[in-house]
């Protein structure tokens, strides 16, 4: 039977309408240098990642725009362009990705509802993307902890610091449920006196749609402490892995 145009006009603003009101679902990167990207080289990725994914976009701050390198980082690119690239392929979703990341910060400067904080502009960001669509913030991925590393006294209250992270983003984005993964960080022992602490608060924190991925295999600059192009990239795709079996798992 043939549809009437009105008709079928109606029906494709009202499809038009839904489909806006969709949420998008959305994944929240932040953390310090090595989430930043601060070695990494966007000519060395893969061809098909140094183009726009037009299934992932990135908040701007001001708009959407799909995500490349350049695009969520001015220099080089942190995990979110191979996260991007593998769980798009992965699940066939569009997604969203917000990102806000400072190097060589601790994590007591990243603790929301403490104050005026780099947590404050992450949320800031977050609050922004909602008001330009509806949103839902799903997932966070988190890489820092190299700085806490180095501090005799910061590094024994990393475990608390990180669940309060944990628990108050959820409170924050209003999305009990968020997975919530972090990066396990591997700098060098002779310079990061510390570090075992903070990894063991890493891989043992005891909190439902918690866990975390394992760097220690990923490629590292000169430097030993930031990872290179490579390092980056299988990041990205452990972070992606991880969060499409989380995300399974409460389905």
């Amino acid at each position: 039977m043939k549809i009437p145009l009105f008709l079928l006009s109606s029906l494709l603003i009202v499809s038009s309408v839904s489909a806006s009101d969709t949420p998008l679902k959305v994944f929240v990167f932040s953390g310090q240098s090595n989430m930043v990207g601060m070695r990494s080289v966007g000519e060395e990725l893969p061809a098909e990642m140094q183009k726009p994914n037009p299934k992932a976009l990135f908040w701007t701050g001001t708009e959407w725009k799909p995500i490349a390198p350049g695009v969520s980082e001015p220099k080089g690119f942190g995990p979110e362009i191979s996260f991007a690239s593998h769980y798009t392929q992965t699940t066939g979703e569009t997604i969203g990705i917000i990102k806000h990341s400072v190097g060589g910060t601790p994590i007591e400067r990243w603790q929301p509802k403490e104050g005026k904080n780099l947590y404050t502009v992450l949320e800031e960001k977050v609050k922004a993307a909602a008001k330009s669509r509806p949103i839902e913030v799903v997932g966070m991925l988190w890489m820092q902890g190299e700085r806490d590393s180095k501090d005799e006294e910061k590094a024994p209250l990393y475990e608390a610091r990180l669940r309060m992270l944990v628990e108050g983003s959820r409170e924050v984005f209003e999305s009990p449920q968020m997975i919530f993964i972090a990066g396990r960080v591997n700098p060098p022992k002779d310079r990061y006196l510390y570090v075992e602490e903070v990894r063991k608060a890493q891989s043992t924190l005891d909190i439902d749609g918690y866990t975390f991925i394992d760097c220690d295999d990923l490629e590292l600059g000169p430097d030993k402490l930031h990872f290179n192009t490579k390092g980056v990239e299988k990041m990205g795709e452990k972070f992606a892995t991880a969060m499409v079996e989380q995300l399974e798992k409460q389905k």
